[in-house]
Order: structure tokens, then C-alpha cells, then sequence
């Protein structure tokens, strides 16, 4: 059995506009094995900042990430490693 891998998942642009004013909003992000969906994740707030806004996952090797719902993009890749 392998080692589970981390992993970043970032969201940029989580927000909407409604009548000039800007407000947070909500996105689903399906976590996927070979095409398979096998978690979701939900976001919920407002992040306007450059960054993004970002989370730890962990799980085996190979996953992918897709937006199901909700506004903005979204990054998944492996975490970077930091030396101690």
C-alpha cells in the first residue's frame, strides 16, 4: 500500500455581484479517481485575493480535481514538499 499524497486545492475569484456590490458566495469542487468521483469539497465565503484561497488534501496518487458548481477557478496539484 502506498503513502497518501498531499495535495493544495486552491480556489481564486470565489465571489459574485449583485447590484454593484460584491458578495461571497458557494463552490463545489469534485475530487476525482480515473474519472471516478470520490469526494466533494465545498467552499463557502468571498476571496478576491491574487493567491486565492487554498486547503490541504490528502489521498492516494493520481487524483484530479473539477468545479462542479459555483463561481471561479480552481488549482490541484501534489503539495510542495518543505525541508525542515
Amino acid at each position: 500500500m502506498r503513502a497518501p499524497q498531499r495535495y493544495t486545492l486552491t480556489i481564486h475569484d470565489l465571489f459574485t455581484v449583485t447590484e454593484g456590490s460584491i458578495c461571497g458566495a458557494e463552490a463545489v469542487v469534485a475530487i476525482l479517481d480515473d474519472g471516478v468521483e470520490i469526494d466533494r469539497v465545498k467552499f463557502s465565503g468571498k476571496c478576491q485575493s491574487e493567491g486565492g484561497y487554498s486547503r490541504s488534501y490528502h489521498g492516494k496518487s493520481g487524483l484530479q480535481a473539477a468545479l462542479v458548481s459555483g463561481p471561479g477557478r480552481i488549482d490541484f496539484g501534489l503539495a510542495q514538499a518543505v525541508a525542515i
